[in-house]
């Protein structure tokens, strides 16, 4: 079983390990389409509680490591992952999240982002963070741009989303001096 570091941020939000009590609430805020269709095919839709069990259970026999609940005023509100690459990437990790449509709008994910990218780079001693985001998802590019992530590169029709090729943009963060590498 992994453990994370509990992250608390300004304006009620925290990031901690998903509670097993917490599993149906995830489930019934991540059954929406409106999630699934900004997400890889990998997540699940319609999302069912056994979903959710199954997710925890990956998390509880360490097949995830880096996975938080985001929650709001101590309430489950969504899922905010890290995950780190390997070989000749190994300084980068990939972020990944979803947050419930009763909790948009109220800068939650914007600081969930920016918390986990400060442990990613202090904790983690991560030097590079990005996400690859459909580029029809303006919400998580905006997200992405409030924490200081920038538009790398737009990947020509990378994705195929529900039967249709889309460009993915490229956001990252750095935290490394480029002036001063090769």
């Amino acid at each position: 079983m992994s453990t994370v570091a509990t992250l608390s941020g300004k304006n009620n939000v925290t990031l901690k390990a998903i509670e097993q009590r917490d599993l149906e609430e995830m489930a019934l805020l991540a059954n929406d389409p409106a999630i699934a269709a900004n997400l890889r095919d990998s997540f699940p839709s319609p999302y069912t509680m056994q979903d959710a069990e199954a997710f925890y259970a990956l998390i509880q026999e360490g097949k995830i490591n880096h996975a938080w609940g985001i929650y709001y005023k101590d309430k489950i509100a969504g899922v905010i992952t890290l995950t780190p690459q390997q070989d000749i990437y190994q300084h980068s990790a990939e972020i990944g999240y979803w947050l419930g449509a009763p909790f948009h709008g109220k800068g939650i994910m914007s600081e969930a982002v920016s918390l986990l990218t400060a442990y990613g780079f202090e904790a983690m001693h991560l030097l590079r963070i990005y996400a690859g985001v459909f580029a029809y998802n303006k919400a998580s590019q905006q997200v992405l741009q409030k924490a200081g992530y920038h538009l790398e590169a737009i990947k020509k029709h990378a994705v195929i989303k529900n039967g249709v090729l889309h460009h993915e943009h490229l956001m990252v963060k750095m935290n490394i001096d480029e002036k001063k590498q090769g």
